[in-house]
């Protein structure tokens, strides 16, 4: 397997010249809401988990941790892909193989020992992105079909540390009135796992159901106020380009259109 190799500043360099550039330039604006206060610094490690319904899936969760948590974060991608774009293990990514259970193995191995490892005190707590769905599918398909892998990280790093919180992100991308398209990412209530609440609370199957039913919740909420122009509890994380409506009336010295869903009142 490839480990990571994380490197804060090109992590940053690679967030802020790659990742955040494109985007500005292809969303009209990144919206989040959270039901919970972002994890601090006595956080137990946690899980970062979200649907994997388009392309921009981790560029989204990326800026969520760095524009938002800023936690020490890593993420689990396809060897195939990580070869290809090996660059993102200076990102904390590492690989995993799921055609070779020995690999999948090492990899989820790895994955504890990361979450798991000791930190100074006053560090920002580790945290593990992973898209439990193993592959993109259509953002309303249910079941969501959860790989166990997840639910086995968990297990093991609370048993090892005492516990793990288990953050449902919901992702959507959709067209709101104007040009580009918006993206939305609605944050749950954290599912927190116990070594204290005894073997049943740390079954992995167990955890792994827990985990789809909250995330199947939060994906539903945001589904439904998306469609229907409830904006108003989210707020921009992320300023994206104008549409050319408005950047041809602000020329012409023109009023501009409201916005749909988001002005008090809509």
């Amino acid at each position: 397997m490839l480990t990571a190799r994380k490197n804060p500043l090109l992590n940053r360099l690679i967030y802020t010249f790659l990742i955040k550039v494109q985007l500005r330039s292809s969303f009209h604006r990144v919206y989040l809401r959270q039901a919970a206060p972002p994890p601090g610094s006595d956080s137990p490690p946690l899980i970062m988990f979200g649907n994997h319904s388009t392309w921009w899936d981790a560029h989204l969760m990326m800026a969520l941790n760095e524009e938002c948590w800023h936690t020490d974060g890593y993420v689990i991608v396809e060897d195939t892909q990580l070869v290809r774009y090996s660059f993102f293990r200076w990102c904390g990514a590492f690989s995993v193989n799921r055609r070779d259970p020995r690999s999948a193995v090492e990899s989820m191995n790895y994955a504890i020992s990361l979450l798991t490892a000791a930190s100074r005190r006053g560090a920002p707590p580790r945290a593990l992105l992973i898209f439990p769905q193993g592959k993109i599918r259509a953002n309303d398909v249910r079941p969501l079909a959860f790989y166990q892998g997840a639910g086995r990280i968990a297990s093991r790093t609370a048993q090892q540390v005492g516990a793990c919180a288990l953050y449902p992100i919901a992702l959507r991308c959709e067209f709101i009135g104007e040009q580009k398209p918006d993206a939305f990412i609605s944050v749950a209530h954290p599912v927190v796992v116990r070594k204290a609440e005894g073997a049943d609370a740390l079954d992995p199957r167990r955890i792994t159901a827990r985990m789809e039913q909250a995330l199947t919740e939060e994906l539903d909420r945001l589904r439904s106020d998306v469609v229907a122009y409830r904006l108003t509890s989210f707020t921009p994380l992320i300023q994206g380009a104008r549409s050319i409506n408005r950047i041809w009336d602000a020329v012409r010295g023109k009023e501009q259109i409201r916005e749909v869903g988001i002005d008090p009142g809509e």
